[in-house]
C-alpha cells in the first residue's frame, strides 16, 4: 500500500528499515513480520501496511515525533517524512553541516562524495553520498509537529560530539556545541516547556533555548559534574512524565545479572539542580515507556492494554558508551525490561544482522501522542 493509504491514529507502530526477514516465535510474527520493503504494524489490530519513503530508500531513520519521521535519504540528506500524507519536508544538506563536512566534486562540477573533517584535525575520511548518512546522524529531535507549524530540529551527529540545529526552510546547520574529551558524548536530548535538554553520558546535564526573538542559542547548565557511573553506563535517557517530572533512565551493564544490564531511574530536582533515585518499581506510575531515537513516550497501559506496565521498551541504543562494546553485552533488537522483576527480555529480535547493532534499524513511532 502507499503511504497514504496507512490509516492514522494514537497507535504505537514498530517501524523497522530491515532489509531481511527477522527469525522469531509467534509474538514476534504477530507484533512485527518485517520484509524487504518495510512495513507498520500496528499493535492493537494486527494490521500491517507497506510504506514507501522519500525517493523510494531510507539509509537510516534518526528520529520520530507523532507522525513524522525523520530519515537519511540516499543522498545523506534529512528530510521530515509523513507516512499517513506522505507529505515530505527536507531539512538543510549534509553539507550544510559546514564545521565538519565539505563536499566533493567531480570535474563536472556535480558531488560525488563527502569529506568528514576530523574533530582533533587533519584531512578526514572521503564518503560515498549514500553512506555516510547510514552513521553520521545518531539522534534528531523536533521542537514540536511540523503539521502545526515552523519546528527546530536539533541534531546529534557524529558518534554523540556534536550537537547541531536547523529549521526547515534554512540552507545550513548552526552547531552550537562540541564535546572534544574521549571519555564523554552526548546521550540523548528532549524538547520539554520550550527548551532543549541535553543529557551526557557522564550525566551533565544543559538546556538550550533556541529559537528566540535575536535567534541566538542559550544555554543553562542544570548538572555540571559527573556522576559515578561513567565506566559502566551503556546509556542513558530523558523521559518526561505526564504528572510533570524529569526522569533519567540509566541502562549500567551489571556482570552480576543473567542478563547483565541493570536499569535505574532517577528524577531531576529542581530545586537543588541533582538527580535524585526514585523507586524503579514505581518510577513509572504503572505506565509503559518506550524508548530509542524516538521523542519519548510514556504510555498508559488503561489505554493500551497489550504493553506491560512498568515496562521500558528499549529499541537497540545508537548512542551508547563505550562500554557498549563489552562482550558481556547482550543488547540487540528490542529489549524489554521490568522494572519490577528486574529481568530483561527480546521483545523482537533485531534486523540487519551485525549490522543490526552497528547501526540500528528499528525506531518507535507514535503519531497520535
Amino acid at each position: 500500500m502507499a503511504a497514504p493509504s496507512v490509516p492514522p491514529g494514537c497507535t504505537p507502530w514498530l517501524v523497522s528499515l530491515a532489509t531481511e526477514p527477522l527469525p522469531g516465535g509467534e509474538q514476534s510474527r504477530r507484533l512485527w513480520d518485517p520484509t524487504v520493503t518495510s512495513k507498520f504494524r500496528n499493535l492493537l489490530d494486527e494490521k500491517e501496511f507497506k510504506v514507501s519513503f522519500p525517493r523510494g530508500q531510507a539509509v537510516a531513520c534518526c528520529g520520530s515525533f507523532r507522525g513524522w519521521l525523520v530519515v537519511a535519504n540516499e543522498l545523506s540528506d534529512l528530510v521530515l517524512y509523513n507516512p499517513f500524507t506522505a507529505a515530505l519536508l527536507p531539512l538543510p544538506p549534509l553539507t550544510g553541516f559546514s564545521s565538519c563536512i565539505k563536499g566533493v566534486y567531480a570535474d563536472e562540477g556535480n558531488v560525488i562524495g563527502d569529506r568528514y573533517r576530523c574533530l582533533h584535525g587533519g584531512n578526514g575520511s572521503v564518503y560515498d553520498m549514500d553512506s555516510l548518512g547510514r552513521h553520521f546522524y545518531d539522534k534528531v529531535v523536533l521542537s514540536g509537529s511540523p503539521s502545526a507549524g515552523p519546528v527546530v530540529a536539533l541534531a546529534i551527529h557524529w558518534d554523540g560530539k556534536r550537537l547541531s540545529f536547523a529549521r526547515v526552510g534554512d540552507s545550513s546547520w548552526r552547531q552550537v556545541s562540541v564535546i572534544s574529551r574521549i571519555q564523554d558524548s552526548f546521550a540523548d536530548c528532549v524538547y520539554l516547556r520550550g527548551r532543549f535538554y541535553v543529557l551526557s553520558m557522564t550525566g551533565k546535564l544543559k538546556i538550550w533555548d533556541i529559537g528566540g526573538p535575536e535567534d541566538i542559542p542559550r544555554k543553562k547548565t542544570i548538572i555540571a559534574e559527573e556522576d559515578d557511573d561513567f565506566f559502566e553506563v551503556i546509556t542513558r535517557y530523558l523521559v518526561p512524565t505526564p504528572w510533570g517530572h524529569l526522569l533519567q533512565i540509566r541502562v549500567i551493564l551489571d556482570k552480576d545479572q543473567d542478563h547483565c544490564v541493570s536499569v535505574y531511574v532517577d528524577r531531576l530536582d529542581r530545586k537543588s539542580c541533582q538527580m535524585v533515585g526514585v523507586s524503579p518499581a514505581t518510577a513509572l506510575r504503572g505506565h509503559a515507556a518506550l524508548l530509542g531515537q524516538n521523542s519519548p513516550g510514556l504510555l498508559s497501559v488503561e489505554k493500551f492494554p497489550e504493553l506491560r506496565p512498568d515496562c521500558i521498551y528499549f529499541t537497540t541504543p545508537r548512542l551508547r558508551g563505550d562500554i557498549f562494546e563489552h562482550r558481556h553485552n547482550q543488547w540487540k533488537g528490542v529489549k524489554v525490561y521490568d522494572l519490577k522483576k528486574l529481568t530483561l527480555e527480546d521483545a523482537f529480535p533485531s534486523g540487519g544482522g551485525h549490522y543490526g547493532t552497528i547501526y540500528p534499524s528499528e525506531v518507535w513511532f507514535m503519531p497520535g501522542l
